[in-house]
């Protein structure tokens, strides 16, 4: 199966197609993916978002069921992810990747995006989920690598408006012994099939981060 690990819908501000119009362009492409909306405090009201705080894990759960139940209707998987926004001391933010996690994680877990790289890393650990740094070379928005003993991989990620970075990234997870894994970072129409991996076939969001932490798998790039 072919999967892109790293899907955006509506719920997302800076996504422009909502779940149902994300589902129908991968289903076009017979594609399966994993909706890792962002998770962070700029999406409470707090700082100036759209959600309260208390409302924020509950209504990117709700998000989730639907693109699922709607991706079944058309004979896609859709996979649980979260793309979570921390604060770092040498920078105003970086993004971390969670595969593995049910919905009862997040709701659990509601102001992960309050810890440091150590704890949320913990965290994953503590609950047998992988952790990996998205577009850690995405200079144009600040991005870099933080502390590569606390993740479990390193993303190679195909989004349209920022350099691929693939050498770097490949280097990066070789010096470090990381996985790399790939998705398009998708937000509109016409970034669908741009990247993601061959594995074999999932069903849950426990099977599919197994595959990824044992490397059995093949990145696919556009």
């Amino acid at each position: 199966m072919k999967i892109d690990l790293h899907v955006h819908s509506g719920f997302s501000v800076c996504a422009s197609t909502n779940y149902i119009e994300a589902v129908d362009l991968f289903a076009e492409q017979g594609m399966d993916f994993v909706l890792c909306n962002h998770y962070n405090a700029l999406y409470t009201t707090s700082y100036g978002g759209a959600y309260p705080e208390s409302e924020l894990p509950n209504r990117f759960v709700e998000e989730f069921y639907k693109a699922k139940d709607y991706g079944l209707t058309k004979g896609v998987k859709v996979f649980f992810g979260i793309e979570v926004a921390i604060v770092m001391p040498d920078c105003p933010y970086a993004e971390f990747l969670i595969y593995g996690a049910t919905p009862q994680f997040l709701l659990d877990n509601p102001r992960m995006y309050e810890l440091s790289q150590d704890q949320l890393y913990k965290l994953c650990k503590d609950n047998g989920l992988m952790l990996v740094q998205a577009h850690p070379f995405r200079k144009e928005q600040g991005h870099f690598p933080h502390d590569m003993t606390k993740v479990d991989g390193v993303e190679l990620n195909c989004h349209y408006r920022f350099l691929r970075e693939e050498q770097k990234v490949r280097e990066l997870a070789k010096n470090n012994n990381l996985i790399i894994t790939c998705g398009s970072d998708f937000h509109k129409a016409g970034q669908q099939g741009s990247g993601g991996i061959i594995c074999q076939d999932v069903n849950s969001e426990t099977e599919l981060k197994d595959v990824l932490l044992s490397g059995k798998f093949e990145i696919f790039l556009r």
